[in-house]
């Protein structure tokens, strides 16, 4: 028989010595950073814009046709500042602009129910520009952390699931004979027993 060493953990980590919850620092680390970043600060357009998309509008924070510059000079108040325009380049197609590091980021926006600029998709733009600020804001303080985590994943270094095994050594089974009375048996076995490996 081959012998099997099999060593299930908690979700949480403990100590082997004392039992003790060791929570996981990259998590605190990651939650700190996400609680650190910018928010999102709607910039409201004051002016009437003609056409404006009801999944858009509601909010005023569509602006219309306006420029990157005009743009740029709008989200310029603070860092979270965003707003959604008209693409000048593609009539018809919409661009959140997002004011982060201290400068205007474009991202094509496409609603089909709900607004995404990737394949995330969110039921309000609010939601959608908290993640965006959230992740920006990750990226860029903890490019070199993320990097490591997926160098060397955590789950190697906390045992949450580990599976040693050992070979199976295969066991050479005697060719099967007949007997006198018809029934099938492995030579070196009397009683014609099933062998279980």
């Amino acid at each position: 028989m081959h012998k099997t060493n099999c060593k299930l953990y908690l979700y949480k980590p403990l100590n082997v010595e004392n039992d003790e919850y060791r929570p996981p620092v990259w998590k605190s680390y990651l939650y700190q950073l996400q609680q650190e970043a910018p928010h999102p600060r709607r910039i409201t357009c004051t002016s009437e814009v003609e056409n404006r998309p009801k999944y858009y509008g509601r909010e005023k924070r569509f602006h219309g046709m306006i420029s990157r510059e005009e743009a740029d000079q709008l989200l310029s108040v603070a860092e979270g500042s965003y707003l959604i325009r008209e693409s000048q380049r593609q009539p018809g197609t919409y661009t959140l602009a997002l004011r982060f590091g201290n400068q205007t980021k474009n991202f094509r926006l496409y609603y089909d129910g709900k607004h995404f600029v990737g394949e995330k998709r969110f039921e309000s733009i609010h939601d959608l520009v908290t993640d965006g600020l959230i992740t920006l804001y990750i990226e860029t303080k903890a490019a070199e952390y993320i990097a490591k985590m997926t160098i060397n994943p955590i789950y190697e270094h906390i045992g949450y699931t580990t599976l040693n095994r050992e070979p199976t050594p295969k066991k050479h089974m005697p060719p099967l004979k007949d007997t006198q009375d018809g029934k099938d048996c492995r030579e070196g076995d009397e009683i014609g027993e099933k062998r279980v490996s």
